[in-house]
């Protein structure tokens, strides 16, 4: 008889993969010089991120119903499989970016945030701000770029992926549900 995987093993091997494909989108927009500065840019890698991130939970959650639960799982079963994929996930992507960050280049970020500033520099002016409105914001983008430490980037990004991914279990979660007894 097969051993079947504990919940724990399934999300972990599922949030690896998941982690690890993005971390390879990741290089791969490097390597091509790709950097999300404006909204547009930032839109665009932020929808690629979720409809991954959708693909790889609503796998993970059918592999696991399919699978270790002998074809059922219920709609909290699947919310708790899809919200450890993406924990899992969260953490590989967070150590990398750490490592990615602070010892593959260390000078990304300020290339990434230098060009963030003139896009929104750009944006204002075309806009029609005003030089005081520019200036101001200019001088708030500084004040928080200063605060940025690589522990904090790395918490903030863990916490907004969890909530992003809270989303996507819960809706994940809706379509994959499936209950030995077709009535309930």
């Amino acid at each position: 008889m097969e051993k079947k995987p504990t919940l724990l093993q399934h999300t972990l091997i599922y949030g690896a993969i998941l982690g690890i494909v993005s971390i390879i989108i990741s290089l791969v927009m490097y390597i091509a010089g790709y950097m999300p500065v404006n909204i547009k840019s930032t839109i665009l890698t932020g929808l690629i991120s979720i409809a991954i991130s959708i693909i790889f939970v609503s796998y993970g959650i059918k592999s696991y119903r399919d699978k270790v639960l002998d074809g059922s799982i219920s709609y909290g079963q699947a919310f708790v499989v899809g919200l450890l994929i993406i924990v899992f996930s969260a953490l590989l992507g967070g150590i990398y970016n750490l490592i990615f960050t602070n010892v593959i280049d260390p000078e990304y970020m300020d290339r990434v945030l230098e060009a963030t500033k003139n896009s929104t520099y750009d944006m204002m002016s075309n806009m029609g701000a005003t030089d005081a409105q520019i200036e101001d914001s200019m001088d708030k983008f500084d004040e928080r770029i200063a605060k940025m430490t690589p522990m904090r980037t790395f918490m903030q990004g863990f916490i907004w992926s969890v909530i992003f991914g809270t989303i996507i279990s819960l809706i994940v979660a809706a379509f994959t549900r499936k209950s030995k007894n077709p009535v309930a």
